[in-house]
């Protein structure tokens, strides 16, 4: 009974079905045109390209796929510099050729700081920075020398300062352990003077602002992912600056200019760095 039911509601269905009328071609419709799906892609496309850059940054990798770290960092600098003032140039003064000569040498504390971003590279990392350092006073004694007479002048040079954009490559040799080498460029300068008395006074100083560069290598110990010590030699240098001399104290004679003489600021610096990466972290 059960089955003769099912077979006679199959067979209604059919009979429906085959009582229906074809649909014609153009009853049908024509092909689906899917471009419409690209242009709706087309609308949607920007704003969804803007929040995905919005949220996805770029991130440069190196070839194995990891990405490259960018840190900041400071350091604080201490040393000492075996430096030199070099003295020199020469006038004509009422037809004798007066010329400067000798140095004053010493070693002087130097120290400062630095703020720059370290740029993750394979083996290593390659740091730019902007230093500035000052450099404690010195004082010695060159010569003035005219047709073969010698009159001894006392030099001095103080407030030493410097500062420079410098750019380092670090090789790591281990985890832990690297070296380093590279230098910088920008400017320095001194307070310096001159004096003499010896029957007659002579004179000179001039604030100096001049050119300065450096070069360097050293050591670098990691301690921990963000502090690391480096120990190093630097060479730096300043550009020679000239500095007017005068004579005074001659009875009956006004003050007499004796022409600018150079001087030349120099130095040998063994230097220890104390580095920490992003010293701001833990206030965001």
């Amino acid at each position: 009974m059960r089955c003769s039911t099912r077979l006679m509601l199959v067979q209604s269905i059919l009979a429906t079905a085959l009582a229906c009328p074809a649909l014609t071609a153009g009853e049908q419709g024509g092909p689906i045109d899917l471009s419409s799906f690209e242009e709706v892609g087309s609308i949607l496309s920007p704003t969804v390209e803007r929040e995905s850059a919005a949220a996805m940054p770029l991130v440069p990798v190196v070839s194995g796929g990891e990405p490259l770290m960018t840190r900041l960092y400071v350091s604080g600098i201490v040393g000492a510099s075996f430096a030199t003032v070099a003295t020199g140039g020469s006038s004509d003064f009422l037809g004798t050729t007066i010329r400067q000569a000798g140095s004053v040498n010493e070693t002087i504390f130097t120290g400062g700081g630095a703020v720059g971003m370290a740029f993750e590279r394979p083996s290593g990392l390659l740091r730019m920075e902007v230093e500035g350092r000052a450099r404690g006073p010195m004082s010695g004694q060159s010569s003035l020398i005219a047709e073969g007479e010698g009159l001894p002048l006392d030099v001095t040079a103080t407030n030493g300062w410097s500062t420079t954009t410098n750019f380092w490559r670090d090789y790591f040799l281990s985890d832990t352990l690297g070296m380093y080498a590279g230098g910088g460029f920008g400017a320095g300068g001194y307070r310096y003077s001159v004096s003499a008395t010896d029957g007659a006074q002579l004179t000179g100083s001039n604030t100096v602002t001049t050119f300065a560069w450096q070069v360097g290598t050293g050591v670098v110990y990691q301690v921990s992912e963000k502090v690391t010590i480096d120990t190093g030699y630097r060479f730096f240098a300043m550009t020679p600056a000239p500095t007017s001399l005068s004579l005074a104290g001659v009875p009956g004679l006004p003050l007499l200019g004796l022409g600018d003489f150079s001087s030349a600021f120099s130095a040998s610096e063994l230097l220890v760095s104390v580095r920490i990466y992003e010293p701001f972290r833990n206030w965001r």
